[in-house]
């Protein structure tokens, strides 16, 4: 075989090395980007676990129960307080997720399905009053879709367990 001969195999084994490398980085890839769809999931469920461990604590069923039909004005200082660090960490949680959905890190329909779960808390007429006191801290796209989110109405009453 003559060097020629040697430099044009050479050359087809490089290329054949390059694409597939190139094969194995977009398997890389897509398994990164199904690794971040399942943490974004998990992070949607820590979210969940949090403001549910919330409202186990003493008293604050009473005041979620109370907020869904009473306007913030009517809670004492202390209770306000309460609902307000609850609720914006239930909004500081969407919020995140939105920022997700923008950035296309998981599946629209998870989104839809995590809507419907945010614009349940937003039919709380304390929430309401709470976000109109508070909208201004979160980024103008944000305040857009609760905003929207409100306006649309819950998507079932909030503790019916009829679909």
């Amino acid at each position: 075989m003559t060097l020629e001969q040697l430099y044009f195999v050479a050359g087809i084994i490089s290329s054949v090395a390059v694409i597939a490398s190139l094969i194995f980085v977009g398997f890389q890839l897509r398994h990164s980007a199904d690794q971040q769809r399942i943490a974004a999931a998990v992070g949607y469920y820590d979210i969940f676990r949090d403001h549910m461990k919330i409202l186990s604590e003493a008293g604050m069923v009473d005041l979620f129960l109370r907020g869904l039909d009473t306007d913030p004005q009517e809670f004492e200082a202390a209770d306000r307080t309460r609902l307000n660090v609850f609720y914006t960490m239930v909004t500081r949680g969407y919020q995140v997720m939105h920022y997700q959905a923008r950035k296309k890190v998981f599946e629209e329909d998870f989104w839809l399905h995590s809507q419907n779960h945010f614009r349940d808390h937003l039919a709380s007429k304390y929430y309401q009053g709470f976000w109109k006191a508070r909208r201004h801290h979160f980024p103008p796209g944000f305040r857009e879709l609760v905003d929207g989110l409100i306006k649309a109405g819950p998507t079932a009453p909030l503790l019916e367990m009829e679909p």
